[in-house]
């Protein structure tokens, strides 16, 4: 494909400037000339009318030598002629024919009918002669109650408005003017095609660094804000420079002062860069030349096969991963993940980040011991216990009856102390998993609807009400929903312990919304039972604590219930307190907000 090389701008302002003005302007000139040929016109008929009026008296008082009288009067003007002509277009005077016989008939000349009709007549025609525009005017004469036509005429170039001198004089005006408005319009395009310049070159020099220049525009308004606004612009990237070059240090301050270790890769496996960090966790104090591989800096298969997933855009845990890695100094546990950084010209980079968590490791060992030894203390022997009491139950004594009785007081207890245990391993796992439960958007009436109806029947057999309301239908909360009904559970369990006979459990939710506007599900559980003093109810989340310990262990109670309540609350980010009822009745009243879930 042929490219044709553009023009410059100067070459094209002037072009374009000279082909308009130069068409506008010989438009403007035809248009005047015209008008001029149409004023000349209009004088030359006025003027023979002025004639013919004064003639038509003359001709009627000389009809008896009409020739000689209009060659008499026409004789001073060459240019000025009289003609009189009889009803069948025969000419019987004419002031420029030396022999009238001569002439053709005038009987079929436009202005010449109409006189002979009875009215005016006019017609411009060119002379055969001087090639010239002629004016005819013809005005009917009545001589001797015989019709003629008198017919003036005369070249319009005579009027004054139409004169060769006039014609001459304005097409040199015209043409002089012209020429200086292309002047003028050559000095402009060349004013502006200088500041045109002048802006592209303050351009080159940006595009090539050296962004001081400033272009001294101050005129025209448009190409002045132009260079003010390049201007402004250089100053703004120079600033957006500067600030780029201080975060960039203040990156790679944060970058090895940073305690996780970072390694930058690309996606061919190479190292980047790292920080001090990653190489106190991998021994690599004397690598220093980047990039090098990433496998001769971190020599463990799980985290290589790692970045070679995000290499490779599979889909990876925001959780990363946990592995084990042998230094020469110790052996380390890290949480390892991988996210992409950023995609480049040269390619695209990831970014591995290291968590030391060895010693989380070791405390959640020494917690997890400490709870297994626990359990297996308490369990042992109630396992025991129980295993005798069952064996003392089937078999034979002197005193059955009160052996018996002792047996059945050693399996309760036993019984009791299973149920203690159960209740801390469940602390146990909820406080030490590190990661959230599985939590989906689940519908918190209906999950709150059937905990309630699972101690209908319980509370029924202690002649105790049970009651469940909802103001919304339906109320979407992220939540684990064995983990929410057992936080519930928990404190209805509590109060058809707890309440006498009679006692009536409500169990409420409604939508409420904070001071900023966002939503939670407020879950209400009151009853009409003893009530908790005020004076405690800061305690009663805490292990084992027991408001009346004689009932409670009466009750069966293990005093975890509201502890492992509070802790699953908690892992839903929401709140649990007990605030007393604030109708004036006794009775408890627990207050759970959980917030509610939007797409």
């Amino acid at each position: 494909m042929i490219q044709h090389k553009s023009l410059p701008i100067w070459v094209f302002l002037f072009l374009v400037n000279g082909l308009v003005l130069c068409a506008g302007f010989l438009v403007l000139l035809g248009q005047n000339l015209n008008a001029l040929r149409n004023t000349a016109q209009d004088q030359t008929e006025e003027n023979l009318r002025t004639f013919a009026d004064a003639m038509v008296p003359l001709v009627v008082q000389h009809t008896d030598d009409i020739d000689s009288f209009v060659k008499r009067i026409a004789s001073h003007n060459p240019d000025f002629r009289i003609t009189l002509i009889n009803s069948a277009g025969i000419v019987t005077g004419d002031s420029d024919a030396p022999d009238i016989t001569k002439l053709e008939n005038h009987g079929m000349r436009k202005e010449v009918k109409a006189a002979l009709s009875g009215y005016e007549g006019k017609a411009v025609r060119k002379s055969t002669v001087t090639k010239n525009d002629v004016m005819y005017y013809a005005v009917p004469v009545a001589i001797n109650n015989n019709k003629y036509a008198l017919r003036l005429s005369m070249p319009v170039y005579t009027s004054v408005y139409f004169s060769s001198n006039v014609r001459r004089t304005m097409e040199a005006t015209g043409l002089v003017v012209l020429i200086a408005i292309l002047i003028a319009s050559f000095l402009v395009s060349a004013y502006i095609v200088h500041r045109i310049n002048d802006l592209r070159k303050a351009a080159g020099k940006y595009r090539a660094g050296s962004l001081e220049y400033e272009p001294a525009v101050h005129s025209p308004r448009e190409l002045q804000e132009l260079g003010e606004a390049m201007n402004s612009m250089a100053k703004e990237i120079r600033k957006n420079i500067s600030d780029i070059s201080e975060k960039r240090d203040e990156f790679k301050a944060v970058f090895s002062g940073i305690t996780e270790g970072l390694i930058v890769f690309d996606k061919s496996m190479n190292v980047v860069e790292y920080n001090g960090a990653a190489s106190q966790m991998f021994s690599a104090a004397d690598m220093h030349a980047s990039p090098f591989s990433l496998a001769s800096f971190v020599y463990t298969a799980d985290i290589l096969s790692l970045a070679q997933k995000a290499v490779k855009g599979d889909e990876l845990s925001s959780d990363g991963i946990e592995t084990e890695v042998r230094s020469l100094t110790a052996e380390r546990s890290l949480l390892v993940r991988c996210v992409k950084i950023a995609q480049e010209q040269s390619g695209e980079r990831y970014l591995l980040i290291f968590s030391d968590i060895t010693h989380l490791k070791k405390l959640e060992q020494v917690r997890r011991d400490f709870v297994a030894n626990v359990s297996h203390e308490l369990k042992t022997p109630v396992t025991s216990i129980k295993g005798f009491s069952e064996t003392l139950l089937d078999g034979a004594l002197l005193d059955r009856d009160t052996t018996r009785h002792f047996l059945e007081i050693i399996d309760s207890q036993s019984g009791r102390l299973m149920n203690i245990i159960e209740d801390l391993l469940t602390l146990s796992r909820l406080e030490q998993d590190s990661r959230l439960p599985d939590m989906i958007p689940s519908d918190i009436v209906e999950a709150t609807r059937e905990t309630c109806e699972s101690f209908m029947h319980a509370a029924e057999e202690k002649e105790i009400t049970v009651s469940f309301a909802s103001e919304p239908e339906k109320m979407q909360v992220l939540m684990n929903a064995g983990l929410y009904q057992q936080a519930v559970g928990n404190i209805i369990d509590n109060a058809v312990k707890y309440c006498p006979a009679g006692s009536y459990i409500n169990c409420s939710i409604a939508r409420k919304a904070d001071a900023s506007g966002k939503l939670f599900a407020e879950i209400i559980v009151q009853d009409t039972g003893q009530g908790i003093p005020p004076q405690f109810r800061g305690r009663i989340f805490e292990r084992f604590f027991r408001v009346d310990k004689g009932r409670s262990r009466e009750a069966g109670g293990t005093g975890l219930g509201l502890s492992i309540t509070s802790h699953i609350i908690q892992i839903h980010g929401g709140t649990v307190c007990e605030t007393g009822r604030t109708d004036g009745k006794s009775g408890a009243r627990f207050v759970i907000m959980l917030p509610e879930y939007h797409l």
